[in-house]
């Protein structure tokens, strides 16, 4: 993967994040970035998640796109989002997406994004406690991060992208699920 290679981020994101920061810090892939499932996130769109979905779970796309709507944005998905396929999909998002802002291991590690504030960091004390006692309402903060954006601060945006128009919601719970496991 060449250094310099341009990634395609979705509209809404570039609509909110279109700043010459985002620019610089987004659109770039970093060299030693890990390889995932694609290298682009454009391979882990809703649209070719539930072709892909439907496929391992031998049902017709329709009803993956089902499985899908019926899912909770407010409490996470008994068992959805373990089975080995959504825990791929999700280090592949989390690897192609994510760790360019939260770091490889979501510790802010390795060649990441610089905001002020920063983004979050993961896998310390504080998640793994945030998680064993905020339980599902924490896991449900993270999906409504994740779906709709980081919150604005002193009338700035957020550079926390919304996914929610872009991936499915089970992929999100599935990341959710990965964010928990760093």
């Amino acid at each position: 993967m060449s250094r310099g290679r341009r990634l395609e981020i979705p509209r809404h994101v570039e609509a909110k994040l279109g700043r010459r920061v985002a620019r610089r810090e987004l659109c770039h892939e970093p060299a030693d970035r890990p390889r995932g499932a694609g290298d682009s996130i454009e391979a882990h769109r809703s649209a070719r998640w539930f072709d892909k979905r439907a496929a391992q779970l031998g049902i017709p796309t329709a009803d993956a796109r089902a499985r899908d709507v019926a899912l909770r944005d407010d409490v996470p998905p008994a068992g959805a989002a373990t089975d080995e396929h959504t825990r791929a999909e999700a280090a592949a998002i989390w690897n192609t997406a994510c760790a360019r802002c939260h770091g490889v291991t979501g510790r802010l590690d390795g060649p990441v994004a610089r905001f002020d504030p920063p983004p979050r960091a993961w896998g310390g004390l504080g998640p793994k406690m945030g998680f064993l006692f905020g339980g599902d309402r924490m896991r449900a903060g993270i999906y409504k991060t994740i779906s709709e954006g980081g919150p604005t601060r002193n009338g700035q945006p957020s550079p926390m992208p919304a996914w929610g128009a872009f991936l499915a919601r089970e992929q999100m719970w599935a990341l959710v699920r990965h964010i928990e496991a760093l």
